[in-house]
């Protein structure tokens, strides 16, 4: 469980070159995407795989549902993020405070200000896609180097990330589609009998 939310949650940069990065981020609001997400451990060269569908807010409200190779859910309002694993029959709920909003790139792609302040950008073109590389600030931060892909139809195709740790995570997003959102998508009430865990 960990593993997976540290993962999501580590997912951005001078002004002058944010304005593709904005434009791809206003793009996601009201869309749904497969994604596939890869988790390459340090020192291992298989990744552990896993796919899903995801449904886009206003970032940064998001839904993860994921279908192989275990179903599970995590849902984002901004302010809380909520885990959800049927099997388990558990739900963990997190508090976003500042400092853990800080370090969500997901969360951060719609948040210049916090971009600025704690990334900086690098962007260049490759072929019709542009890809925007984003290199923390600071030296204590959590992850080590993040790429964004956006296509020419500016909607992101994936994003790569290395962690402090070493580990390397790909989320890849294909299929994107307008879909009709409300904000009831991107909060989640425990089904009867589920154990809630709040951090």
């Amino acid at each position: 469980m960990k593993k997976i939310f540290f993962a999501l949650t580590l997912w951005l940069a001078i002004p002058l070159h944010a304005a593709e990065l904005d434009r791809a981020a206003a793009a996601l609001a009201g869309t749904e995407a497969r994604f596939t997400q890869q988790f390459t451990p340090k020192g291992f060269k298989t990744a552990q795989v896993e796919s899903g569908t995801v449904i886009f807010g206003t970032l940064p409200m998001m839904r993860w549902t994921y279908t192989r190779p275990e179903e599970k859910l995590f849902v984002f309002d901004g302010q809380h993020s909520w885990f959800y694993v049927p099997a388990d029959k558990q739900v963990t709920v997190t508090a976003l405070d500042a400092t853990r909003r800080s370090e969500l790139p997901f969360l951060l792609i719609g948040d210049p200000a916090a971009r600025d302040k704690n990334f900086v950008m690098r962007e260049t073109a490759r072929g019709l896609s542009t890809v925007v590389t984003l290199q923390p600030r600071s030296a204590s931060a959590m992850i080590r180097s993040v790429v964004v892909i956006i296509a020419d139809t500016h909607l992101i195709q994936r994003v790569d990330y290395t962690d402090r740790e070493g580990n390397q995570t790909t989320f890849a997003l294909s299929d994107v589609r307008k879909r009709a959102v409300s904000n009831d998508l991107f909060h989640f009430t425990p089904p009867a009998g589920v154990q809630v865990v709040e951090q």
